[in-house]
């Protein structure tokens, strides 16, 4: 008797810890697909800004970033605000604006991958070099940013989208 009753006991612990546990997991899944759509909408209209959080120089450790840099797409454009960290083989007189510019995209391309990561591709040309942009963003707004550049080194960040309406709102008018 006591062993079935501490067995009935179990199995409506077990239920009740299962049924919280998927109830939890429902809300994070909804929240995680509004999240996704949100993404989804932003890169689709080209009207994006990703947070960058840490740098990955080719010859140096990767550092955490703590000035707010960032690149933004807008339609045609990309301006980016990045620090450049390594070898430059030809050097622009005064140094140049590194990773700092506006500039219009060309070859732009976005391609669908496995568990819903998107990679999008472009090329942005300055006075200063040829940048070929290759940006990884995972279904809940991770990113992963590699440049290479035709004079310089590559260099790589990591980061996340940036989901503030403030940005779109702003960016639009």
């Amino acid at each position: 008797m006591k062993k079935a009753l501490f067995m009935s006991m179990v199995c409506i612990l077990a239920l009740v810890v299962t049924g919280c546990t998927v109830s939890k997991s429902v809300v994070v899944s909804d929240a995680d697909r509004v999240t996704a759509g949100q993404i989804e909408k932003m890169v689709a209209e080209r009207l994006f800004k990703v947070d960058f959080t840490r740098a990955y120089p080719m010859s140096a450790p990767s550092f955490p970033l703590n000035y707010p840099y960032y690149i933004s797409v807008i339609g045609d454009r990309v301006e980016s605000f990045l620090p450049y960290f390594g070898r430059a083989y030809t050097a622009v007189y005064g140094g140049g604006e590194g990773l700092r510019f506006e500039a219009p995209i060309s070859d732009y391309t976005e391609t669908l991958k496995k568990n819903g990561r998107r990679e999008i591709d472009f090329t942005a040309v300055t006075d200063e070099d040829r940048y070929e942009f290759s940006l990884t963003i995972f279904p809940l707004g991770e990113c992963d940013l590699s440049i290479s550049a035709f004079r310089k080194q590559s260099i790589s960040f990591s980061g996340q989208i940036d989901l503030d309406p403030e940005f779109k709102a702003v960016k639009v008018e």
